[in-house]
């Protein structure tokens, strides 16, 4: 297909540097028909507006109206290329729109990740507050090992993850920033053989088994310091399982003990399935950290996402935020 141009509007439009007032200013002549009623439209002297649209015929080439008197009339070329600008003006309105949401963070898509211990009491709650909050954010969430998160936030598939900075090595790359440290304890259903002892011992809860969020090997060799089980014996945990809720449901109907946060388990206890179980053991801990990569700025709605689940945090039954220096 061969296209033709006049020499002067091709080397026209060659070089053009197209203003979007202009453009405006121009549509508004063109539906009003008068330019005096259009400088009123567009709140702008009428001479200022006619140099404007003369301006624009000049880089274009062409002639958009034909002047009478009173009123104008749009050319044949200028009804071609209005046209065209009505749509590129209305994607521009759209464009500043989605720009306003993007930068007030009320839309965008957000894509995090979290570790299978700390989602069971954060997750649903940041969830449930961002689309209360922000509605036009989506979401994408990941729940995996913090190996598993780190290979993908490097490979910039996500923003930021949540997870125990035990787990994470520092590293030039990263921006580790401590949130909270959140304790946690051995939780049993009511009626389970050892709630109503004063005497027990962490030896007596191994028999029962244990159930527990899935726990990568350096936290298993921590909690197993903490029974003092000898050199190559592990705490016999019988379930594992990322999701809170499954452990919860399991747990409240067998006799096996669950090993969760305090945050994890606070709404099982208050509704009566579950008791902590009274064993002197040191505390149960992790400190909940967000890493992000270093020299890339969070988007608005990931901002906005950390910012629901840092106040969330705040919330949490044993939960201890970091103290706010003077």
């Amino acid at each position: 297909m061969h296209c033709f141009y006049p020499p002067n509007a091709y080397s026209a439009y060659k070089g053009i540097s197209m203003d979007f007032k202009r453009l405006r200013y121009a549509l508004a002549v063109a539906d009003e028909g008068n330019f005096v009623r259009a400088a009123e439209r567009v709140s702008i002297s009428q001479p200022a507006l006619s140099r404007a649209v003369q301006t624009l015929e000049e880089e274009l080439g062409f002639l958009l109206f034909d002047r009478g008197n009173r009123n104008v009339a749009v050319t044949v070329a200028g009804a071609a290329f209005f046209n065209h600008a009505r749509r590129l003006l209305f994607d521009v309105r759209n464009m500043e729109h989605d720009l306003t949401l993007l930068r007030d963070g009320d839309s965008g898509h957000v894509t995090f990740g979290i570790g299978p211990l700390h989602s069971g009491a954060l997750l649903p709650r940041v969830l449930r507050q961002v689309r209360a909050d922000q509605p036009g954010i989506s979401l994408s969430v990941t729940i995996n090992t913090s190996t598993y998160l780190l290979d993908h936030l490097r490979a910039e598939e996500m923003e930021f993850f949540m997870s125990d900075v035990r787990l994470i090595a520092p590293a030039e790359d990263l921006i580790i920033t401590h949130e909270c440290r959140q304790y946690g304890g051995i939780y049993c259903r009511p009626g389970h053989p050892l709630l109503g002892r004063s005497d027990v011992t962490p030896a007596d809860l191994l028999p029962f088994g244990m159930a527990a969020p899935t726990m990568p090997e350096v936290l298993m060799q921590q909690l197993n310091k903490l029974f003092r089980l000898p050199p190559g014996r592990d705490l016999p945990v019988m379930l594992s399982c990322d999701s809170v809720h499954t452990l919860i449901d399991v747990v409240a109907e067998s006799d096996l003990l669950l090993i969760s946060s305090h945050a994890a388990l606070a709404e099982a206890a208050q509704a009566g399935r579950l008791e902590q179980v009274a064993v002197p053991l040191p505390p149960l801990w992790a400190d909940i950290a967000t890493i992000r990569l270093r020299g890339r700025t969070l988007s608005p709605g990931a901002q906005r996402v950390l910012q629901a689940a840092r106040s969330i945090l705040a919330q949490l039954a044993g939960t201890e935020m970091p103290r706010q220096q003077a």
